[in-house]
């Protein structure tokens, strides 16, 4: 119960706290949704992926282990999601967002404030959670992106559409300056770390304000088989893979309670700025985020054998 609390107070109220923020502000304000969802993904997530990668320090056996795992689940989710919603019969444009909000789940602003929680800063579960928000963000303003434009578009279109996002050169990048042994100056660095901690709060206002616009008619169903798949599903999966693999400890706990967390904001901001079912995913992230409270909950009390 104290742990429940915890994850209450600590981690879930601050976040539905900066959405309401941005929902209230929205009402009063009415601010352009898509100057704030550009500036997230042309300026706050490069930067996170560029501070992010630069200052992690891990060995390639480390990598290779977070990235296969979590690759795998994220495959297992689109597929799932792809199957799934052919075989119920969804329509295109939705079907594409229903996969997203499978596949793309809350890494940053969710993930990393409950890995501290839980495991107390622990330095192996933090780099856990960072590489797996990492991955996410690349697979997501990339492939993620691809899924919501193609859900209106051809696949032409879609991959420019993609090619116009800043995640791939600045990943490419930070790449080239960490094999190199670069050491970025200050007058770069420091605006870089500025944006990147506003990342949070900025993703969050944003999805609030995007919320305050949406009309509330759900689709039941959809939403609620989403949640499912996404909070109940990811997690055992997950589970699976580790055990699989005889991963133990604390890397075991990181990597499930990692892919545990609710669909993330990103696919709202990413079905808006393509005009693709933007009202349905972001219903989507706000019941999950809801209902992660109970969810993620459970994960931790089931995973702490480990």
């Amino acid at each position: 119960m104290a742990m429940f609390l915890h994850i209450l107070t600590d981690i879930i109220l601050p976040i539905l706290v900066l959405a309401l923020v941005g929902f209230v502000a929205q009402k009063l304000l009415h601010f352009d949704i898509r100057t704030l969802i550009r500036l997230n993904l042309y300026l706050f997530v490069p930067a996170v992926l560029f501070v992010k990668v630069y200052r992690a320090e891990v060995s390639l056996a480390f990598v290779g282990i977070v990235f296969g795992v979590v690759t795998a689940v994220v495959l297992a989710m689109w597929g799932l999601g792809e199957g799934v919603s052919r075989l119920l019969g969804i329509p295109r444009g939705r079907r594409k967002a229903f996969t997203n909000s499978l596949t793309f789940f809350n890494s940053g602003n969710f993930g990393i404030p409950l890995s501290e929680l839980v495991f107390a800063a622990n330095p192996l579960a933090a780099t856990v959670q960072i590489f797996i928000m990492l991955i996410q963000n690349v697979t997501g303003n990339t492939f993620g992106a691809f899924q919501a434009s193609s859900g209106n578009s051809g696949g032409r279109q879609a991959m420019k559409n993609v090619l116009k996002l800043p995640a791939l050169y600045v990943l490419a990048v930070v790449a080239v300056v960490k094999a190199a042994g670069l050491t970025m100056p200050p007058i770069v660095l420091m605006p870089l770390d500025f944006l990147s901690s506003g990342f949070i709060a900025m993703a969050l206002v944003t999805l609030g304000a995007q919320l305050a616009e949406i009309r509330f008619d759900f689709h039941v169903r959809d939403i609620l088989l989403s949640c499912l798949i996404r909070l109940a599903v990811a997690p055992a999966l997950c589970y699976g893979i580790v055990a699989a693999l005889g991963l133990h400890g604390i890397l075991a706990q990181s990597l499930i309670l990692g892919v545990s967390t609710p669909t993330a904001v990103n696919t709202a901001i990413l079905a808006r700025e393509y005009e693709n079912e933007h009202e349905y995913a972001s219903q989507i992230v706000l019941v999950s985020t809801l209902l992660s409270v109970v969810s993620i909950s459970v994960v931790i009390y089931l995973t702490s054998g480990l």
